[in-house]
């Protein structure tokens, strides 16, 4: 397991994802939620939010996160861009800020997923693995690197051994796949078989970009990766939560 999930830890937080809109200036202006982590259920109080600043991360998003803070619960947390989790450097889908398709020339799933957490998984399915040393010149990928990533991956898709039943069965719910495929790809040894396994379960989910990169973040939570998401719909003004989830949902392996 890549991230350890820790009881009380910064990982076990909740957090919410958003559209990002670039104005005339180039700028970048998140959508706000009409509410906040804490307050994101059934509550009496409304919350009151403002944005305190934009924060620039040196890793992952391409543009500055807004940091908004609730007057009312007194605690203050990132707006995530679609496909992000907290601390992660890659999405685990390939979205457009503003929550449409990434305009790209790649087909397949490398359309969806290059530059991802998965990127392991399709090298490693098409027999590409990463460099193990660095001889000649130094590589942009190390085999170690590639183990780890491939973990994450098996991990997100419920296909990792140490993972029980109901987690597994929990993953498959939310991404609408197979639990039976689910559970035969979960045998696969050595890292072109992992790789195949991840791609395989890949290339059968559904719906659009926002949808799925949602569906996997809340996967991520159920495996016990990080806290769990809720999805901000701007043009409906609705703050979406998974019924997957809930109190002590998050899996233990």
């Amino acid at each position: 397991m890549s991230e350890s999930y820790r009881s009380g830890s910064h990982l076990c937080r909740p957090f919410l994802i958003t559209s990002y809109f670039a104005g005339p200036d180039g700028r970048w202006t998140a959508a706000v939620p009409s509410c906040c982590p804490q307050g994101s259920r059934a509550d009496d109080e409304p919350c009151i939010l403002r944005i305190d600043h934009n924060r620039i991360r040196k890793t992952g998003p391409e543009h500055p996160l807004a940091v908004v803070r609730c007057r009312t619960h007194g605690c203050g947390f990132t707006l995530y861009p679609h496909g992000f989790a907290p601390y992660r450097r890659q999405p685990v889908l390939k979205v457009a800020p503003d929550g449409g398709p990434v305009d790209t020339e790649e087909v397949g799933l490398d359309q969806d997923f290059a530059d991802t957490v998965f990127a392991a998984a399709l090298d490693a399915d098409a027999g590409r693995p990463w460099a193990r040393d660095c001889h000649d010149s130094m590589p942009e990928f190390f085999w170690g690197t590639q183990g780890r990533h491939l973990g994450l991956a098996t991990r997100l898709m419920g296909l990792a051994r140490d993972l029980g039943d109901r987690a597994r069965e929990a993953v498959a719910a939310v991404l609408s796949i197979s639990g039976l495929m689910q559970r035969e790809r979960s045998s696969a040894k050595g890292y072109r078989a992992l790789g195949r396994a991840v791609c395989d379960l890949l290339r059968r989910l559904r719906g659009r970009p926002v949808s799925k990169a949602f569906s996997i973040l809340v996967s991520g939570h159920l495996v016990g990766l990080w806290g769990e998401p809720g999805l901000w719909d701007s043009d409906r003004r609705d703050l979406i939560r998974s019924p997957f989830c809930g109190p002590g949902t998050a899996s233990a392996p």
